[in-house]
């Protein structure tokens, strides 16, 4: 869906725009009025290039982009490829950074990379862009392509392209504050958007440096929010402790259990409230034959009575008593 954002702060450069080919049909009547507002609304600072008539014409799939001053945030999915037909001649300063999500883009012969570059599904890449080079990308195709000043991170990127891991530590903290700065960009005051800006910005070098100064409080909230991602991912996982995700973050157990200081539950109750979560919507699903004894075990509750007695703490309910509810 089309929308008109609410700008914030200098400038109008804080806010949202997107267009949705999902809501609104296919094609030039919705890639063409997202363009139009892009360069409305920051095209002298980034200007796009030309993308080819089919890239317009066939369109489907989801644009949003994020501005945050002199920054941005552009997340593209999409069921029909996109390409560009002419780059222009505009001399950049920018620091871009493409991470895969699902297909591929292809960048035809970034400057700093002596050819061809493709950012698959589970990887990013990183480099200084001075002049505009054509991609495109994999009929499926979902990436996020993050933009940045030449001036914050030209000195650690110049000359030096970086690939690496989706999976890496450092990217998934970048990534969960990017979620977070997704969900919540259209509440944040000047203050707030500045500061989710600088810590985009910190993270970013983190990202190039392979670390990030964990005791910085900027960080925490996407230290927190990238350890819930991973334990929601591994829920089942027998293994899932407060321990092996801090592990898995290259972080120090205390360090973690700092992050969620702040917070209404530690790491250990989060996990805990998780899994119950988990095991309700389980129990009570339509034709569900999963027993309580069998949910205790897959969710890694100690017996039958210890995961009864957490359920009733939690739903003011036994499962039995919570599933008849809802039938």
């Amino acid at each position: 869906m089309t929308s008109r954002p609410r700008f914030l702060g200098p400038g109008g450069k804080v806010g949202t725009f997107s267009v949705d080919a999902d809501s609104t049909g296919t094609g030039r009547g919705t890639w063409e009025p997202f363009i139009d507002t892009w360069n409305d609304r920051m095209g002298d600072l980034y200007p796009l290039p030309e993308f080819s008539a089919s890239t317009v014409d066939g369109f489907r799939g989801t644009m949003r982009s994020v501005a945050l001053e002199d920054t941005a945030i552009n997340e593209l999915r999409a069921s029909s490829p996109v390409s560009t037909r002419a780059v222009g001649t505009y001399e950049h300063d920018q620091i871009r950074l493409y991470v895969g999500l699902r297909g591929a883009v292809a960048l035809r012969d970034p400057h700093d990379r002596g050819g061809d570059t493709y950012v698959s599904a589970g990887t990013y890449f990183m480099h200084h862009v001075v002049t505009e080079n054509h991609f495109h990308t994999t009929p499926l195709i979902g990436t996020r392509i993050f933009i940045f000043p030449g001036d914050a991170l030209r000195p650690l990127v110049a000359g030096k392209p970086r690939t690496g891991q989706a999976t890496s530590p450092t990217a998934q903290i970048l990534m969960a504050h990017t979620s977070m700065v997704q969900r919540t960009v259209n509440d944040l005051g000047p203050a707030g958007a500045h500061a989710s800006r600088n810590a985009l910005l910190e993270l970013a070098k983190g990202l190039i440096l392979d670390h990030f100064d964990d005791r910085e409080p900027t960080f925490t909230p996407a230290l927190a929010q990238a350890a819930k991602n991973l334990a929601d991912a591994r829920l089942t996982d027998a293994e899932l402790s407060p321990a092996s995700i801090a592990a898995q973050l290259h972080v120090s157990l205390s360090t973690l259990q700092r992050a969620f200081a702040r917070l209404d539950e530690s790491f250990s109750a989060y996990i805990r409230r998780r899994r119950l979560e988990e095991a309700a919507a389980a129990l009570t699903a339509s034709g569900s034959q999963l027993s309580v004894s069998e949910a205790a075990a897959l969710w890694h509750f100690t017996d039958s009575s210890h995961f009864i007695r957490v359920f009733k703490k939690q739903y003011h309910a036994t499962p039995a008593q919570f599933a008849r509810r809802l039938t």
